[in-house]
């Protein structure tokens, strides 16, 4: 009886030992479901982002009827974008690029900056300044640090904060719709 019993108590216990060894596994596959459920959501608001910004009459969004989206480092959505490409917004064909460096925001009308570059981000947004680019990042206080749109998640939700005055700056407008769901903040 007594074997029994030790018997049972050492299955439990290999048994407890594996559900352990596997838990990080199962929390790591839902915690990536979470992630690219968010990747999803944020590259919808691209696209509404997109629909409802306008550009000036001189930029290249309007001379050449294309809107490039410029992804500066890497790729933040992982690939959720690439849906839009050959999708149109303000009567424009929408292309993707990636570039790397400062110099290569020529010719982007929308530049997505991955936070891995946020060592870049002063020189990136002084070059930017007061051109027709709208600038959307990731990085914690984007918009108070002179971007124009920053997607954080707090709480488990995400959260759009729009910097109007240096979409104004731009000679940008992004319209009503979106501004409901961002809170305006000052740079």
């Amino acid at each position: 009886m007594a074997i029994l019993t030790l018997g049972k108590k050492m299955g439990a216990v290999i048994s407890t030992g594996i559900i352990l060894c596997l838990l990080p596994f199962f929390v790591c596959a839902e915690e990536k479901t979470l992630q690219l459920y968010e990747h999803k959501i944020k590259a919808g608001l691209v696209y509404n982002l997109l629909k409802y910004t306008t550009w000036s009459k001189e930029s290249p969004a309007q001379t050449s009827g294309k809107l490039q989206i410029c992804l500066f480092g890497e790729d933040p959505f992982d690939g959720y974008l690439s849906p839009l490409k050959g999708r149109t917004a303000q009567q424009a064909l929408i292309s993707i690029t990636h570039i790397n460096k400062v110099e290569n925001t020529t010719g982007c009308s929308v530049v997505i900056i991955h936070r891995d570059q946020e060592k870049n981000l002063s020189a990136l947004l002084q070059f930017l300044q007061n051109k027709n680019v709208l600038t959307i990042s990731d990085i914690a206080q984007f918009a108070q640090r002179g971007g124009m749109v920053e997607m954080s998640k707090e709480d488990e939700k995400i959260n759009l904060y729009i910097n109007k005055n240096a979409v104004n700056h731009a000679g940008l407008n992004i319209q009503e719709p979106m501004l409901k769901l961002a809170k305006i903040v000052a740079s």
